[in-house]
């Protein structure tokens, strides 16, 4: 590998907390990447959660950071939706992310309206069967679907977890089995045109550091970055096969930031 790298775009669930406790090294990390001037991003998938939690959550549990640091799926797609010019939609989502959509101008209907130009469907917490019905009726008339992203579950432990937008979109696909999605958050476009919008540096100046080989993983290894599986999260090592082997493996993000301290020679630049 060449060249150091100067922005890390790190995973929250499973990467630098698991619930509210901090994994172990996630503080060493910020301070290394404070005394190195390496720009952090939080990058999530979890469509749940407002940016505004997430930073008011990283800087209670001791990492202070701004909203501008987050980047999430729930603002890809908005971002992503606005630049298409989009004017409404139906969101099977929670209220949070209906108002991540309004901030990008986009009106969000609650029930039925024929005016709704996508279905969005997010990590929703709220879920009720009247909505899986409503969404159905959009498909059913040929709207076209948007995933906020592709998990399948939410890690709430190291060994626990729950349904997740994967999941939901899978009932959908169930019933509905000519419905298309298209999916915005990692690893896929729509979250790469987010991170293009906030930083000025590319490829392998970029690492992506999270515990999820299918999206994580996959994520900077598709679009040219340089890829920091943490073992803290839902991937053991005997999950990595020879075509998923990201570019570094590491325990916890702890022992990335002693990497980073010596990039020259651990890096191999």
């Amino acid at each position: 590998m060449e060249g150091e790298i100067k922005c890390l775009l790190v995973d929250l669930d499973g990467t630098v907390y698991l619930g509210d406790k901090l994994i172990d090294g996630a503080l060493k990390l910020r301070d290394v990447a404070e005394k190195e001037g390496i720009q952090v991003f939080f990058m999530t998938n979890n469509s749940s959660r407002s940016v505004k939690f997430y930073s008011e959550k990283l800087t209670r549990l001791g990492w202070p950071v701004g909203t501008d640091s987050i980047l999430s799926s729930q603002e890809a797609t908005a971002f992503e939706l606005s630049r298409r010019g989009t004017s409404s939609v139906y969101a099977v989502g929670t209220e949070s992310l209906a108002d991540e959509l309004k901030r990008f101008g986009l009106e969000v209907h609650e029930d039925y309206d024929e005016s709704a130009e996508y279905v969005v469907v997010g990590f929703d917490t709220t879920l009720t069967y009247e909505k899986l019905v409503i969404a159905g009726k959009h498909i059913q008339r040929g709207v076209p679907v948007i995933a906020t992203h592709p998990d399948t579950v939410c890690p709430i432990g190291k060994r626990e977890f729950i349904p997740d937008c994967g999941s939901i979109i899978a009932c959908l696909k169930t019933a509905y089995e000519h419905m298309e999605v298209e999916v915005m958050g990692k690893p896929e476009a729509g979250m790469v045109r987010l991170v293009e919008s906030r930083t000025p540096f590319r490829g392998k100046q970029i690492g992506v550091v999270g515990d999820r080989l299918y999206t994580d993983m996959k994520f900077g290894k598709k679009w040219g970055m340089r890829s920091v599986l943490v073992l803290s999260g839902e991937t053991n090592r005997e999950d990595i096969t020879e075509d998923s082997r990201p570019d570094i493996v590491v325990d916890h993000v702890g022992v990335l930031a002693d990497m980073l301290l010596d990039q020259k020679s651990r890096l191999g630049s």
